[in-house]
């Protein structure tokens, strides 16, 4: 989970656990599964990855080590516009925003299928991605568990 790469057996694991347990899109009440699906023809893709803690924002914050911003314990799926919408804002700023669309239980739910801390949007950068590869992990395995 500390890997960058775009094309990490890590990152496929958590997209296909997203699958198998029919987890919701971050912030959305879609699922994931119909949004990764090849077949749905646009000009953008409907799912981007999604810097939790958005690039430009940790570089203004003295975080210039690409690995540690492009790791996959800072990226979720999100719909585009939602990705658009949160540009370069602290998750501090934003999430209160992206929360308000999503009933308090819907949200704990979509919280634990996306491998989210309790409170991530105040961590700080090292303790939020040393938490979110121990819960990712977590999901993973449950991913894996529902195909036994």
């Amino acid at each position: 989970m500390e890997t960058s790469s775009a094309r990490s057996p890590s990152l496929f694991a958590y997209y296909a656990a997203l699958n198998i347990l029919d987890a919701p899109v971050l912030f959305s009440h879609k699922k994931a599964r119909d949004l990764f699906d090849p077949g749905i023809q646009s000009t953008r893709s409907a799912l981007e990855r999604h810097h939790l803690f958005p690039r430009a924002w940790l570089e203004r914050n003295g975080v210039d080590d690409l690995r540690a911003i492009n790791q996959i314990a800072n990226f979720a799926p999100l719909e585009w516009p939602d990705n658009m919408e949160i540009s370069d804002r602290a998750p501090a700023d934003y999430v209160p925003m992206m929360q308000e669309r999503v009933e308090s239980d819907d949200l704990a739910c979509m919280y634990a299928a996306h491998g989210m801390p309790q409170g991530w949007e105040a961590m700080d950068y090292e303790t939020f991605l040393t938490e979110r590869r121990r819960l990712l992990s977590a999901v993973i395995r449950k991913g894996y568990e529902a195909l036994a």
